[in-house]
């Protein structure tokens, strides 16, 4: 039997899309919370969250992160509270020569978000961030 290229064509698994959630958002004294437009994930089983943060300033100012899922069309939020997630923050000295990271994890719920909260920003202590999210299969 004979090799059929249609026979053993493979699905693509990733979405081959980046979305973005956050493009060069500055938290200071104004902008203390961002809640990124939701994405609907009911198809989706993981995804990888990257993060480009840098600060401005010396202080003792934080930027947390958080992923969250909604069941209910995004009426209610729900904090996804696995591995890096549970605790996903940065001090400004973490981020002083800026940072990029990523992170992987599970698709919980119908839509998902990224929540960024700042804690002690002003006009002179302040966060940049930007944030993608791409899934895959």
């Amino acid at each position: 039997m004979g090799f059929s290229e249609e026979r053993y064509e493979l699905e693509p698994s990733r979405s081959y899309k980046v979305f973005t959630l956050l493009d060069g958002v500055v938290f200071d004294a104004v902008t203390t919370t961002f809640n990124s437009s939701p994405i609907d994930t009911e198809t989706r089983r993981m995804f990888l969250l990257y993060l480009d943060v840098d600060s401005g300033g010396t202080g003792a100012h934080i930027i947390q992160f958080k992923v969250q899922f909604s069941r209910d069309g995004g009426d209610t939020w729900f904090d996804y509270l696995q591995g890096p997630f549970a605790a996903l923050f940065y001090e400004d000295t973490d981020t002083a020569d800026g940072i990029k990271h990523c992170f992987s994890g599970v698709c919980g719920g119908r839509d998902m978000r990224l929540q960024a909260v700042s804690t002690s920003t002003s006009a002179t202590l302040t966060f940049t961030v930007s944030a993608y999210i791409e899934f895959w299969q």
